[in-house]
């Protein structure tokens, strides 16, 4: 473990220890999972599943015995984990238990500094070893923006000393450009990963990708995935691209589908050609037993032809001897 020593702040420790974010293939995209006591940003439009990436990473450190904070500005905690419950992330149980500690921050009024020292007193009290802030660009709503950027920078180099992993989602303008990206506190640069969520619109759709800006100290991969959410829980589907496009819902599903079907009758089409192979090759080999036959009748006929000629030339022989002894013919003086 090392000390990384930041001019004016407290020393925090430095792991190579990972925490998963929840979602086995987003963990597999980052290399194995957030760090450690890292500061994560997930910033992406209204409804683009902001929420349910930081529940999952909840769920995920309940799970694993860590007590968690989650900290919502925009609901109350029962209707966070109602809603959460409907994509398969189940917090209810570890609110019970008293492992995760619901937050309204709705019921916190003054500055964005008021916010800052409520929600460390809280985390403290709680013990929290992961804490989630939905969203933490509720601040600059709170305050003027230098001030709200600010607290957002001493809120993560806080987590930081006190070795908390945080994770933050950020809310982007929806009448912005998808293509700008920037969080409206700025603290993309202060975070050590970040996940931006956005939609696609295909075919009349709209559906979520996913994909990581930057994550430091990681390997991270560079793909944008489709965001899946059921009541079966969350998941990123493999990349599909067609003539340089990333494909998602329906059009990804069509496309995949023509695959599936152009496979299957290039597989029948296979089985046909080696049926037909299989038939030619069954009567080449009959066609080849008749001529081997043949040959073999030929051979018997030849040799039976060479034997007859052979008895022919001995019997002719032995009736020549005969009809000259018949004869009286002396055979000696025929020689002379």
């Amino acid at each position: 473990m090392a000390v990384a020593r930041t001019l004016g702040h407290v020393d925090a420790s430095v792991t190579n220890e990972r925490v998963s974010s929840g979602i086995e293939r987003l963990d597999t995209m980052l290399g194995g999972g957030y760090y450690r006591g890292a500061s994560v940003l997930i910033t992406g439009f209204p409804g683009t599943a902001k929420t349910t990436l930081s529940g999952a990473f909840a769920e995920a450190a309940c799970r694993r015995g860590e007590r968690t904070m989650f900290v919502s500005f925009d609901s109350d905690g029962s209707e966070v984990v109602r809603n959460l419950s409907s994509v398969g992330i189940a917090l209810d149980a570890y609110v019970q238990s008293g492992c995760l500690s619901m937050i309204s921050a709705r019921t916190i009024t003054g500055s964005a500094e008021t916010y800052l020292v409520r929600i460390k007193l809280l985390a403290q009290e709680h013990g929290a070893r992961c804490l989630v802030i939905d969203p933490v660009s509720t601040l600059s709503k709170s305050g003027n923006e230098l001030t709200a950027h600010s607290v957002a920078e001493r809120l993560i180099d806080w987590s930081k000393a006190q070795g908390i992993t945080l994770v933050c989602t950020s809310l982007l303008d929806e009448m912005a450009s998808q293509s700008e990206g920037g969080s409206p506190l700025q603290i993309s640069t202060l975070a050590d990963t970040w996940i931006h969520l956005n939609y696609l619109v295909q075919a009349g759709e709209r559906n979520r990708g996913m994909s990581i800006i930057k994550s430091r100290g990681t390997a991270h991969s560079n793909q944008v995935r489709e965001l899946i959410l059921s009541d079966t829980g969350v998941t990123l589907a493999d990349t599909y691209s067609a003539g340089g496009e990333v494909l998602m819902g329906t059009l990804r599903w069509e496309k995949e589908s023509a695959e599936r079907v152009s496979a299957e009758l290039a597989e029948v089409a296979a089985q046909l050609k080696q049926v037909q192979l299989n038939a030619d090759e069954a009567e080449l080999e009959v066609r080849l037993k008749s001529v081997q036959t043949e040959l073999i009748a030929k051979q018997v006929e030849k040799a039976l032809l060479a034997r007859t000629k052979e008895s022919q030339q001995r019997e002719a022989t032995r009736g020549r001897s005969r009809m000259a002894e018949l004869r009286g013919a002396d055979l000696n003086r025929a020689g002379g």
